[in-house]
């Protein structure tokens, strides 16, 4: 019989496990332990994804310039306003820009889980750019990644360092499959299986971390596409870096109705009155490897503020009352002999 010198290591020679890292956004691990079982499962898991995901490296690095520069062209028509309220989406460290099709996610949903995405109505955002016909979409038609007019949705998505997308499926009521994403600027990864939390922001080890360079072409369907969440953590974005997303609607995919959008103005107006947002937030080099201060975490601020101010605000009534009742007669704070107590207020 095997003897032990440490409890520690009697109770870590019976439990059949290893040690797993929970990274946060700053570079901080958090180790957390994982049985056999869960890591085969894992690895299966892996293998599946790695089943029904295709890269290939299509584009040149001057084929990459080119459409890096029509993507700076895209952001700048952005900031003037340009474009329909709806083709424009801003986010912290992260814009996206619908073409083609344009769809309700995320905080925008009245009721949030999967299946409650919407497209919108035709005509809310604008039409697929010429140029990502020409120099994207074409390109992947004559490779064989996708057939002769699949692509009737395109969205550019723009991030900066320390930027993400967290955890989810494309909606499969709205997306046929694949998925097909071209990515520029910087190389990044996309992750598989992660699990985010917030304040601060961090992720959990990924199933599959798969590296995604610039120029590269990323498929994804089966498995890949409709199993498994996909995500892209704040630690992989260390440059800034886009990404063309792909996709055909499905025919029978689920349409909001033009009056729930804004009846007071028609759609073919809005592209002259309405603006954008433009963010004034200058890249951080350092910002992936920092917490980020979410706007949930703002908000909770904002309410304990004031909570005190509330808290605050009562003590003083009272104390007034408090005055005035000792200036009655009958007040028991007043006594025959003795002149009527003050209480003096101290200014916050």
């Amino acid at each position: 019989m095997a003897s032990f010198t440490d409890l520690r290591e009697k109770l870590k020679s019976m439990t059949p496990h290893r040690d797993k890292v929970f990274e946060y956004s700053n570079g901080e691990k958090r180790k957390y332990r994982e049985s056999d079982d869960d890591e085969e499962r894992r690895d299966a898991e892996a293998r599946k994804v790695k089943s029904s995901v295709k890269q290939a490296h299509i584009f040149t690095q001057e084929e990459c310039a080119r459409i890096e520069a029509k993507i700076d062209e895209v952001v700048a028509k952005a900031d003037k306003g340009l474009y329909r309220e709806h083709t424009v989406d801003r986010a912290p460290l992260r814009n996206k820009y619908f073409f083609g099709e344009g769809y309700t996610y995320g905080s925008q949903l009245e009721k949030r889980g999967p299946g409650q995405e919407r497209l919108y109505s035709r005509g809310e955002v604008d039409e697929i750019p010429d140029w990502v016909h020409e120099l994207v979409i074409d390109r992947l038609v004559t490779h064989g990644v996708i057939p002769e007019g699949f692509v009737n949705s395109a969205v550019i998505n723009d991030y900066q360092p320390g930027g993400c997308i967290v955890s989810h499926v494309d909606p499969i009521h709205i997306f046929e499959r694949p998925i097909v994403s071209v990515s520029f600027f910087s190389d990044s990864a996309l992750c598989f299986g992660c699990k985010f939390q917030f304040k601060p922001i961090r992720v959990s080890e990924p199933v599959l971390y798969l590296p995604v360079r610039r120029g590269s072409v990323t498929v994804l369907s089966g498995y890949a596409a409709d199993e498994i969440t996909h995500c892209i953590r704040p630690q992989d974005i260390k440059e800034r870096r886009a990404v063309i997303i792909l996709r055909k609607t499905r025919a029978d995919a689920p349409r909001l109705n033009s009056s729930s959008l804004s009846p007071s103005i028609h759609s073919s107006e809005r592209r002259h009155v309405l603006k954008a947002k433009r963010s004034h937030r200058k890249a951080d080099p350092d910002a992936a490897h920092r917490p980020r201060i979410l706007e949930m975490d703002k908000e909770l601020q904002r309410r304990s503020l004031s909570s005190r101010q509330r808290r605050h605000d009562g003590d003083s009534s009272e104390n007034s009352w408090r005055r005035a009742d000792e200036r009655e007669p009958g007040s028991r704070y007043a006594h025959d002999h003795t002149p009527t107590r003050r209480v003096k207020m101290r200014r916050h």
